[in-house]
């Protein structure tokens, strides 16, 4: 049991996002059937000093997994911020990625998503799990110019559904992750997340109790399967209303985001 609480469970308990790695430079990602970028630094080994230590503007630092859920519920928050505030810098570590081995050892990380809140180089401020937007600039000590585009009359959605798919892993447990989207005219209309959990032979008697702990927390349905067990986190949910998802990002975004995660999009 103490395996799962340590990794996993922490994982489901407060959950981070990981963007596909362009080095020394900023990821921009254009979405199919859409005109949005978004603006996000991935940060490694290579770039860590240059980008974070080094950094001339303030940095919103993401530590993340793509097995975490609520690291999913994030992305609208951390394209905003990217798209409206271009005095800000929004930056990410995918936790489950080779190449991270000095930022691991550089930062106090031990739960997903965490946010490191960094001016000139120092860590001012530390946040943990799905945050609101004005939390992340609040702990930031900063307020930025906010982008004119920002004041904009929002674009209309293409009443299109949005499936996004992921193989992951966290500590041996392998995973896939789907999460899926209804978007009405100007936001997000629904949201849903399955995560197939896949429980190795030699862990299938503690299987039962990494239901009964996730149950108990209140994160959604959880039902065994053949290979392991299966969570739903739906938008009724408790846990989806407590994590309180910004809705506002468009079909195009919400695409680029996931896709830049690794996610493959349908």
């Amino acid at each position: 049991m103490k395996f799962y609480e340590k990794s996993f469970v922490k994982c489901v308990a407060a959950f981070a996002m990981a963007v596909v790695f362009v080095a020394g430079g900023f990821t921009y990602a254009s979405a199919k059937d859409a005109d949005e970028d978004i603006k996000i630094v991935k940060i490694n080994d290579n770039n860590f000093e240059r980008e974070i230590l080094k950094s001339k503007k303030p940095v919103i630092l993401e530590i993340s997994s793509t097995s975490c859920p609520p690291c999913l519920i994030m992305i609208p928050t951390l394209i905003g911020i990217a798209k409206n505030y271009p005095d800000i810098k929004v930056a990410s570590v995918g936790i489950d990625e080779p190449g991270i081995e000095k930022v691991k050892a550089s930062l106090p990380i031990q739960a997903f998503p965490t946010f490191f809140l960094i001016k000139n180089g120092q860590i001012v401020n530390r946040l943990v799990g799905a945050v609101k937007e004005g939390e992340l600039l609040s702990a930031l000590q900063y307020t930025p110019k906010k982008n004119v585009n920002a004041n904009k009359k929002p674009k209309k959605n293409p009443h299109k559904n949005l499936v996004c798919k992921v193989n992951g892993q966290f500590n041996g447990l392998q995973n896939l992750v789907k999460i899926s989207f209804v978007f009405g005219d100007y936001e997000i209309e629904n949201v849903d997340i399955v995560t197939d959990v896949f429980v190795p032979p030699e862990m299938s008697s503690k299987r039962e109790q990494m239901m009964a702990h996730i149950r108990a927390s209140g994160k959604g349905e959880v039902t065994p399967t053949m290979t392991g067990f299966q969570m739903h986190i739906d938008n009724d949910c408790r846990f989806m209303k407590a994590m309180d998802m910004k809705r506002t990002s468009t079909y195009g975004e919400m695409r680029a985001g996931l896709e830049l995660q690794g996610f493959t999009c349908e």
